[in-house]
């Protein structure tokens, strides 16, 4: 794909304002501030790319910056990532036409099992089992690998007549006034647009340019993630075994393979990762025991820092932050990119209202920082108290959670609730996401 293409030729907008904007109710806004979008989103990780055509979708115009070569980040090798969507989430991708560009690559979940235990001792009887039949849904959530679904994302967004991709490219400096907000670029340019939305990860630049502070926590734990082929199928099915170091995840993909989720102790983690690789598939074969099988590891696996990390504020003066700009939390429940999506619905949503209303989005952006702020504090703390009580084998915890998860098991109406929650159908939906 040559350079020109990422430079805005593409849609051969005029010079001047790039391309027409989707808000035409505000013109002596526009005439006084030369915009040349309405909405600017730095960063085209999966979150910000699915804010770009979300908001696309509901009809504002989307410039996408992002600082990596995007030939870089389309290699086909699989590095062993894979991420959890939940099924309202994923309604939000059929939506915007993602399923169908990732075909059979996304593999539903039919069934969560949840369990405690021990390697020394095995696995406690008292086991919790989520399944889509009892929510009246085909699939609780869909696991694929995070490289299939960049792809669909970046086509999606190569695709869309009102989004222009620019990268790479850095920005240098932000300027926001009453009217508008302006970046400039490492080549010199200059953009305008109504908002800015920062979706440039963990360490963004934006928030730290907007001057806003970040509460962060190190859980003193790492994750091993890769991923494993087994002999026997998984029939959808994914398992939560809680042992007190971390737990161990073995989440379903397509042709009989598992994402695996390892957390343990740093130098648990550091010793693992130190290992011959003959040695680490049998350790990884140790905790799967005959439950698929023969199993080997076929991707390579790679360790990763665990941590907490809550803004405390999702927005400023014409800046929305989304993703792991705003909020990182524990992978426990597989839900850090949910959220992410669910802030870019959101988003989208302030786009709706705006257009309804005559405003421009960055008018009414504290409404998305009320809507969003209060939820994901809600699933950060909740994976936060989660990790905590079952990654000890204090006895009195540990004999305390095992019954917990017998009752809940016995409880249709809380099992019920679990269940909703873990196809991301609680809390105020965004329109995206409905059916």
């Amino acid at each position: 794909m040559c350079e020109r293409e990422f430079q805005g030729d593409r849609h051969n907008f005029p010079e001047s304002t790039n391309r027409p904007l989707g808000f035409t109710a505000y013109p002596a806004i526009i005439a006084a501030v030369n915009m040349t979008c309405d909405i600017l989103v730095v960063g085209a990780g999966l979150a910000g790319m699915a804010a770009a055509l979300a908001c696309a979708h509901k009809g504002a115009s989307v410039t996408l910056l992002d600082n990596a070569d995007p030939a870089a980040c389309l290699e086909e090798e699989f590095d062993g990532r894979a991420s959890t969507i939940a099924a309202r989430p994923f309604q939000m991708l059929r939506r915007l036409g993602i399923d169908e560009r990732l075909g059979d690559r996304a593999e539903p979940i039919t069934d969560i099992l949840v369990s405690d235990g021990e390697l020394s001792t095995g696995v406690s009887p008292l086991t919790l089992h989520f399944d889509a039949d009892t929510v009246g849904s085909k699939a609780l959530g869909y696991m694929m690998e995070n490289r299939h679904l960049r792809r669909a994302l970046y086509e999606a967004v190569s695709d869309h007549p009102a989004v222009e991709y620019l990268a790479p490219v850095t920005v240098v400096d932000i300027k926001q006034t009453a009217l508008s907000v302006s970046v400039e670029l490492s080549d010199g340019r200059n953009l305008a647009a109504s908002l800015v939305v920062a979706a440039d990860g963990r360490e963004s630049r934006v928030r730290q340019q907007a001057g806003i502070s970040v509460m962060k926590t190190s859980y003193r734990q790492k994750a091993i993630v890769t991923t494993v082929a087994h002999e026997h199928p998984h029939n959808g099915v994914a398992h939560e075994l809680f042992l007190p170091p971390g737990p161990f995840a073995i989440l379903p993909l397509s042709q009989n393979r598992s994402s695996i989720v390892w957390t343990d102790s740093p130098r648990a983690v550091d010793a693992a990762m130190a290992l011959p690789e003959a040695a680490f598939a049998a350790e990884l074969a140790r905790r799967f025991g005959n439950m698929y099988g023969t199993v080997e590891p076929c991707a390579p696996h790679r360790a990763y820092d665990l941590s907490l990390q809550l803004c405390e504020t999702y927005v400023d003066n014409r800046i929305a932050l989304i993703g792991d700009a705003a909020h990182v939390i524990h992978p426990i429940a597989g839900q850090g990119l949910n959220m992410g999506f669910r802030d870019a619905a959101a988003l989208a949503d302030i786009v709706t209202e705006a257009r309804a209303t005559g405003q421009d989005p960055g008018i009414r952006i504290e409404q998305y920082g009320v809507r969003r702020k209060f939820d994901n504090f809600v699933m950060a703390a909740s994976t936060d108290i989660l990790n905590r009580m079952f990654s000890t084998d204090f006895a009195p915890l540990k004999y305390g959670r095992r019954l917990g998860l017998g009752l809940v098991e016995q409880i249709r109406p809380a099992r019920q609730f679990f269940m909703r929650e873990a196809a991301g159908q609680t809390g105020d939906l965004p329109s995206l996401f409905e059916a």
